[in-house]
């Protein structure tokens, strides 16, 4: 497996999930779709400012130059992780469209969708250059290990060997030193890399346990805003997720669907949950059970949305996203 790629404006939440936000969807091209952008000002009263009235570019917004490059050889060729990233972001516009569809019309065949967008959101908070020492607290411990696959040791050993000449400047600008950087890049091949054609990565394999964990209650909360509140707008993080206030039993994470949904997946340990007041023989009744995902559909509940906003501007690096200039639930 190797990487070659032409792309240095590498985008950390790519260009699909941003044009889901864009102020002027309908533009002819895709290279002028633009998204307002705020900046933080108090994450305390959740004041947040309008940069530029007229948005910026989505083609150059959340995007570092060289930011997942392992290996630059020259101006035109370097070593990436462009390809694993396409994976998720290839499907991320269908999933979403086919998920509100399907909701809209009480279709309940929505688990494809469901996994798949906690996929593509679950990598953005694995790439989010603003999250990389709490990625590395995540799941900087597989770095004790490594590929056994000639070819992919290759490529590990290229990742933490390649020339990197954008290093210096990217942990200036992020906060981070030069180590944290490497282990982050090595953390994230070592999520992304498959074995063997056609076998979940470490990643999905997280996936896979939160879903199928028969200790954990799982559910997914769609909230929409259509007709007479179609002008009520989410934000979209610079982190690109948030994590609602839950209990130690409980995590949660919510993301920006589009300009006008958002999703909450909730995994609650029901052994926690009961705090000792539920007898042991319920709980094991409950792990017997054929595991559900509870999928509730809100639409136009307006509390969860400010909730949400006021969320996403607490919890954001420096700035939030949005295809209004007025967001919904702020001062």
């Amino acid at each position: 497996m190797h990487m070659p790629s032409t792309t240095a404006n590498q985008h950390f939440l790519s260009r699909t999930e941003q044009e889901l936000n864009a102020l002027n969807p309908t533009a002819q091209h895709r290279r002028n779709q633009r998204i307002y952008s705020f900046c933080l000002v108090d994450r305390e009263k959740h004041h947040i400012r309008l940069d530029d009235a007229e948005g910026r570019h989505i083609s150059g917004n959340l995007a570092l130059t060289d930011l997942f490059s392992f290996s630059v050889i020259n101006k035109r060729k370097r070593f990436n992780f462009e390809h694993f990233f396409g994976q998720y972001e290839a499907s991320l516009r269908t999933n979403t469209i086919e998920l509100l569809e399907k909701l809209r019309i009480s279709n309940s065949d929505i688990k494809k969708e469901i996994i798949e967008i906690f996929a593509a959101k679950l990598m953005n908070f694995l790439r989010n250059p603003y999250s990389v020492k709490k990625v590395l607290n995540t799941i900087g411990g597989m770095l004790q290990f490594h590929p056994v696959d000639p070819s992919l040791l290759d490529d590990y050993r290229a990742v933490l060997a390649g020339k990197k000449p954008q290093q210096e400047y990217l942990c200036r600008q992020l906060g981070i030193d030069a180590d944290e950087y490497q282990k982050w890049l090595a953390a994230l091949f070592m999520a992304l890399f498959r074995p063997r054609p056609g076998e979940i990565n470490v990643m999905e394999g997280m996936i896979k346990g939160l879903f199928e964990n028969r200790s954990h209650q799982t559910n997914v909360m769609i909230c929409q805003y259509v007709d007479e509140h179609a002008d009520k707008r989410c934000l979209l993080s610079d982190r690109g997720y948030s994590n609602p206030s839950r209990g130690p039993e409980m995590l949660a994470f919510s993301f920006n669907l589009c300009s006008n949904a958002f999703i909450v997946y909730t995994f609650t340990d029901v052994t926690q949950f009961a705090g000792g007041t539920v007898p042991p023989q319920v709980i094991d009744d409950f792990r017997k059970q054929p595991k559900r995902v509870q999928v509730k559909l809100l639409t136009n509940e307006l509390a969860p949305l400010a909730s949400y906003n006021r969320n996403v501007v607490y919890q954001c690096a420096h700035s939030v996203f949005c295809s209004s200039q007025s967001v919904y639930g702020l001062p």
